[in-house]
């Protein structure tokens, strides 16, 4: 009793702090529309050529099984840096030193992650019953509604929840390469879930489709099945109407168990990974550890190192540098936050850039576009992602704001992350120049004008790295790498002569720094 009042106690003070932030306000907005772009502006087309009565029922399953995979791509940033909080705050000093266990201290956790994402999950039930209620045909049945939100989306939000714990307990996965492997992760799982027999069916589309078959089977003697996969038109014109009765209970928890078994085993490794706040017992892998900081160097020092060291320093008086009043000199300020972006990187990371200056030049002049300036564009995640949110992910913000404009600090962090775009694949550029392709050029000059913009906008309003890691990687795998036209910041796919997606992107950059500066300002204020 003791162990899960501690864990029912943790969860408890985390979520209520999770629930005081502002940040949360733009979730219902975001999930109602959500909600009506499914419902109202498309149509569910199953198997090529059926969709469903809008009962109650086919409203639960059409916003469940969508809302499932985007709620596993994007939810991770909604419960990622927990942890990590408590470090910055101080907190780790208290649950270090609390007889408090580390398996009752990370599954509290856990069910801080899991509430928070089980609230998202009821507001897109909510938003899917209004939708209903405005355009939905029968009666509302509130349990066939609400039963692939819990037997779909829950089980999967748990996963997430868990990840979000695991990998924060895992030193090399705490940052950027931490929310990359988590996304490819993801894809692996959405990908898993298509094959009608998929053992592991961690989105809930395969128990959806067998669902989903066995009422169009029992209706439509002639359709052969099974449910190859699911597909979005704007019109239902032509489509074979079936009545679709709702999940399951017992099929749909018997495909879910293994969902069960991956969230046991991501919290057994993090028990067994977590150090304890103890950063001088931290492994890593070798080649991939972050350069040595001056922070992380006096971390790992003896105590009686510590204490002499303090001792010498204050026999010999205060060393600190005389306050001035020159002003805000923008070259000084730029080869900080240069500094700041570049230093303490992972080996990995160097020797990468260095792979994008030599191999760019000798890549042929066709994969460039397609390939590898969308790769090489993938370096500089881990310097865009921390800007606008470094301050608040250290707690210096009133140490910087106030002792510099923080809009000029904020143009500077744009420039400093569009110089590191750039500098990545300027080769490309180069070659694009010379050989007068002017859509490669420009389609390059767009992703590193936007892409900045775009991270600051998200680290300034949401205080932390991940959201726009995943965004960005999203974005990178739909666009770029499988031509989503809507998505292809850097015109991989498109065609000559044709600038109109660059000229979005450059508009959406104006609009992303005018809503850093509008988040930056509320920080001050």
């Amino acid at each position: 009793m003791s162990w899960s009042r501690d864990a029912a106690a943790v969860a408890l003070a985390d979520f209520r702090e999770r629930s005081r932030t502002s940040k949360l306000v733009v979730i219902p907005v975001v999930l109602a529309y959500f909600a009506k772009l499914v419902t109202v502006d498309s149509t569910l087309v199953v198997g090529n050529t059926y969709t469903g009565v809008p009962t109650a029922a086919w409203y639960g399953g059409l916003v469940a099984g969508i809302g499932t995979t985007v709620l596993l791509l994007f939810g991770y940033p909604l419960v990622h840096g927990s942890i990590a909080y408590d470090r910055t705050t101080n907190v780790a000093e208290f649950v270090a030193s609390a007889p408090l266990s580390n398996s009752s201290y990370l599954v509290g956790k856990w069910l801080s992650n899991f509430t928070l994402l089980a609230v998202v999950t009821t507001l897109l039930f909510g938003a899917t019953a209004v939708s209903f209620l405005l355009q939905g045909t029968g009666p509302f049945n509130l349990v066939d509604m609400a039963l692939p939100f819990i037997l779909l989306t829950l089980p999967t939000m748990a996963v997430v929840a868990a990840a979000g714990v695991c990998f924060e307990t895992l030193g090399p996965l705490r940052g950027t390469g931490g929310t990359a492997l988590y996304f490819l992760l993801a894809i692996a799982g959405v990908i898993g879930s298509i094959p009608p027999e998929s053992p592991v069916d961690l989105t809930g589309l395969v128990a959806l489709r067998q669902s989903m078959a066995s009422s169009i089977a029992g209706q439509y003697p002639g359709f052969e099945g099974p449910i190859g996969s699911f597909a979005y038109t704007d019109t239902a014109t032509g489509m074979e109407m079936f009545r679709w009765a709702g999940l399951s209970v017992g099929p749909a928890l018997v495909s879910r168990l293994p969902i069960f078994v991956i969230i046991g085993g991501l919290l057994v490794v993090s028990v067994l990974s977590f150090d304890r706040f103890d950063d001088t017992q931290a492994w890593s892998f070798g080649l991939f550890d972050h350069g040595s900081s001056d922070a992380e160097a006096t971390a790992e020092l003896p105590s009686t190192q510590l204490t002499e060291m303090s001792r010498s320093s204050s026999d010999s008086g205060p060393s600190l540098a005389s306050v001035t009043a020159s002003g805000f000199r923008l070259q000084r300020a730029f080869i900080a936050e240069l500094k700041m972006a570049l230093r303490g990187r992972r080996r990995l990371w160097y020797v990468g850039c260095i792979a994008a200056l030599v191999g760019t030049p000798v890549a042929p002049l066709g994969s460039l576009r397609p390939t590898v300036v969308p790769i090489a564009l993938l370096l500089p995640l881990p310097v865009w992602s921390q800007s606008g949110a470094r301050e608040q992910i250290h707690r210096t913000q009133e140490l910087i704001f106030a002792t510099s404009n923080p809009l000029r600090l904020l143009a500077v962090s744009y420039l400093a992350g569009v110089s590191v775009g750039t500098a990545v694949i300027s080769p490309a550029l180069v070659r694009y120049a010379l050989v007068g392709s002017s859509i490669g050029l420009v389609g390059a000059v767009t992703a590193v004008l936007f892409l900045p913009a775009a991270a600051l906008a998200a680290g300034v309003w949401s205080g932390r790295p991940s959201l726009f890691e995943i965004g960005y990687l999203v974005a990178w795998y739909l666009g770029p790498m499988n031509g989503l036209g809507l998505l292809d910041y850097v015109g991989a796919t498109q065609a000559p002569g044709s600038i109109a997606i660059q000229i979005g992107y450059l508009t959406a950059a104006v609009i992303a720094l005018v809503i850093a500066s509008i988040g930056r300002r509320r920080q001050l204020a």
